[in-house]
This record gives structure tokens, sequence and C-alpha cells, in this order.
């Protein structure tokens, strides 16, 4: 890997990327898509791990890449903005477009030229920005498929519907918000915003024309939530996974893998985090996934410290944004000054791990060789996190919230589960996976990867999407 190389993705504005007359004759047979994802920080170059920024991130920016390769549309991804990116320091407005695709970013400014976290964005603030949203889009952008994602994506949807009205709207809610509000209390959700939600949600619910489902329940909880069936409306849209960026290198365990990361490669990881080598060639597990504080990061935490009563050799890799989450950070760092394990748990800040560019290759590699994976999380819509580690052969431990270590690794074998918060049985799990001998660990690690490949390919879960839109009478594809 070269650092000095340029970030594959560059933003560059939009008047110079086509001239009028090129764009009209390029995109004249060309169907448009516009994806929403309008909390959060999204960028052509993702920082996981930003608050509101994580899986559905990387979910919006795969599946916008997927849709482009494979159907030669142009896509637009619009996102909230009129606010300092927290890193690059760039004012996010105005367009920007990955130099190799007709694909872009989009960020309007609303009435608050402020970072605002989801739970509390307001329905107002949507609203007021549609007309921003109008006037910044490409005149000839002329959407057949809207896609949006949560309940404030799926609001502007259906705003920007009444715009487009030959345009077909799936709404992804990833974690409706029943889902979101059973491990909370009453004050809680009064602090998440649930009310809000619960109003938006259920207006998009009955207005889009279809609804996308990460999981069987997202399906089980708009049925209790509101109140009836509404199968005839929803499609399994699932999160994929990036093979190129995920996928085993054990090559103990899979004949073809590549084998570990190279030397060359650790000295580059070690060299961009200004870390010692030795580190990345230390026996490790780790824990990646948004800032939030229903992760439980500080529970994996105390996993590991009693883990590591028992194993001299093991490290911890989890990533946290410690200045957005410093209730999190401090209980972490609490654990860690009491158990003295200062210097076997590494945390990683989300621009240490960037989804592309200089450094876009740690956070696989660490993943990729690990010796488990485990995520705490109490609320998951999916739990892209423990598919991406299962799609590297590593096998999963997820609590009973994660879909898809309750219904797709644990039952194929490819993992464990424990109930959220237990942080005993979880230790338990974790000793139990690290005393198998070879054998078992490698059948284990196959089962893992076999669980969700290629199932949860993208190509896969694009090409899938696609025919059941048309099954449900909307064939975008004719």
């Amino acid at each position: 890997m070269d650092f000095s190389q340029t970030p594959l993705k560059i933003r560059i504005d939009l008047e110079f990327a086509l001239d009028e007359t090129e764009r009209s004759t390029h995109v004249e047979n060309m169907k448009d898509v516009l994806l929403i994802t309008w909390h959060g920080i999204h960028e052509l170059d993702i920082f996981p791990g930003l608050p509101d920024t994580g899986g559905q991130n990387i979910y919006v920016q795969n599946m916008a890449e997927q849709i482009h390769d494979q159907y030669d549309a142009r896509v637009i991804i619009l996102n909230r903005g009129g606010f300092v990116h927290p890193y690059t320091k760039r004012m996010r407005d105005g367009m920007s477009k990955d130099p190799q695709r007709e694909l872009y970013v989009l960020h309007v400014a609303d009435d608050i030229k402020a970072f605002v976290r989801k739970e509390y964005l307001t329905g107002a603030l949507i609203r007021n920005a549609v007309p921003s949203v109008l006037n910044q889009l490409p005149g000839d952008f002329t959407p057949s498929l809207i896609v949006s994602h949560f309940w404030d994506g799926g609001y502007m949807g259906e705003l920007l519907g009444e715009t487009f009205k030959d345009a077909v709207h799936v709404w992804i809610p990833h974690e409706p918000v029943g889902m979101k509000k059973a491990p909370l209390t009453e004050e809680e959700r009064e602090k998440h915003g649930i009310f809000i939600r619960e109003r938006y949600e259920k207006r998009v619910t009955h207005n889009a024309h279809l609804i996308g489902s990460t999981s069987k329940l997202v399906r089980k909880d708009l049925e209790l939530a509101y109140g009836r069936n509404w199968d005839e409306k929803i499609i399994d849209v699932f999160p994929g996974v990036d093979t190129e960026r995920f996928h085993p290198v054990k090559k103990k365990c899979f004949s073809d893998a590549t084998g570990r990361i190279s030397g060359q490669e650790v000295r580059e990881h070690a060299e961009y985090l200004d870390l010692p080598e030795e580190l990345f060639k230390r026996p490790h597990m780790c824990e990646f996934g948004r800032s939030d504080v229903l992760k439980d990061k500080d529970k994996a935490v105390e996993v590991f410290a009693k883990v590591a009563k028992s194993t001299e050799d093991l490290n911890l890799f989890l990533n946290l944004d410690e200045n957005m989450e410093p209730g999190v950070a401090k209980k972490i760092h609490e654990t860690i000054e009491r158990e003295g394990i200062a210097d076997r748990i590494h945390i990683f800040s989300p621009k240490d791990l960037p989804q592309s560019g200089p450094g876009a290759h740690i956070l696989p590699d660490i993943v990729k060789t690990a010796k488990l994976f485990l995520s705490m999380s109490v609320m998951e819509g999916f739990g892209m996190a423990a598919c991406e580690a299962a799609a590297c052969g590593i096998p999963v431990i997820g609590t009973d919230q994660i879909p898809v270590v309750t219904d797709v690794i644990e039952p194929a074998g490819g993992g464990k589960v424990i109930p959220a918060k237990d942080v005993d049985a979880a230790s338990k799990a974790v000793l139990e996976i690290l005393g198998l001998e070879e054998e078992a660990y490698c059948e284990m690690s196959r089962k893992a990867y076999e669980s969700v490949i290629p199932r949860y390919t993208w190509k896969e879960i694009i090409q899938n999407m696609f025919e059941q839109i048309a099954d449900k009478g909307f064939d975008l594809l004719a």
C-alpha cells in the first residue's frame, strides 16, 4: 500500500465533472436513482464510528455503488450538510463526485448549521430543507427509484415524491421504533426522540410504496407497532458484505485464502497509526461498530477483562469516538485502570480507520486476523460488523439482539449467541472458542464464512431487490 497515494474517491465540483451537453448525452438512456441517508456524516470517504455514522452509511454507499455498476444508473446520495466535517474540516455543502462513476453525494443544509444527532431531528427541519434539496439537484435529474433510510430519510423521500411523482419510493427503516425503544427506560425514550420517530415513522410506513426489511425483526416490529401485517409492501433488502475488503486470510482454515497479512502491510499500518509493529502481530479479538451507547462497548471491555485473567497473550482492538461518547469512554477507561490491562487494549478513533484511501485496509486486516469477533450490542437492525467478520471466516459472539448472529451465523455453527448485558456468559463463550482445537476452530471459521457468503454479497442483494420490486408490480428494469 502506498500511503502517499491520493485517495481513490475525491471531492470535485459537479460543474467540472461534465459540461451540460456531455451530461445530457451521457445520461439520456440512464435511470436516475436517489438514495437518502439524511442524518449522520455521509461522505464518499466514510469514517465509520462517528456518531450516527456506521453500518447504515456503509450499507448506503455499497448499495449506491452496486446499483450504478450493475444497472448503469446515475446515483445521487442525499445527506444533511451545512456543517464542517470533524476530521477533514471541509464544509459539507454542494455535490461531491466519485471520479470513476456517475455517483454523487449531495450535502444540503437545513435551518441549523451544525451537526445534529438523529435523536434531535424534527419533521420541521426536514420539511423546511426540501426546497433547498430540489434547488440543488441537477435540473435533468428524474429518479425512477428513491431509496430512503431511517425515519428522517423516509420523510424526506415522501416529501420529494410529491415532485418526482413517477418515482418508486422504497423506505428502509433499519431499526423501527419498537426495536429502538425496547431496551430504553421512559426517560431514555424521551432523550432518544422516540415519540417524534413514532409519529413520522407511522406516516412513512403507510405512504411509501415499498418497505425494505433488513431482518425478520423489522417485519415483526412494524406489525406490532403499526397494527397490521405489512407483507404486501415488504421486500427483503439485507445488508451486504464488500468481499474485496472482507474475506478470509487464514490459510490453515481456508485452502484458497491469501495467508496472513504481509510484513509490509503490518509496517504500513503501524506507520499510519504511529504504533509499534508488534501490536499487529499479537493474537487479538475485536469489537467494531459505531459510537453509540446501545453498542455496550463498555460491556465488551468488561468481557475482555475477565478473559484476560485466563489468557496472557490476547489483546482487544475496538473503535470509539471518545469525544462524542464521553460517558462510554469513562466506563471503559475505569475498567482498564481497575483491571490493569492498559497494555492489552487498543482503542481506535474513527479517523484511524477510514473507509477508503490511506489506512483503509487497517480495519479489515484487523478483523481478518482476529481470533474472534465480539459484539455486546443491545439493539441492531441486522448487525453488519458481525456479518463482515463472518465473511472473513472469523467466529462471532453476539447478543440475542443481533439478527445476523441469532438467525444466520449461530444456527450455521459459526458462532455463539449470548444474552444481552451478560458479561459472564460472553466471557465463557470467548474462552470456549479460544480453547478449541485447531480442527474444531477451523470448522467454526468455515461455517461462519459459509453462513453469509455468497448470500450476503451486494451483487446478490441488489439483483434480488430489483426482482422483488418487480414482483410487487414496479418493474424498473423493463
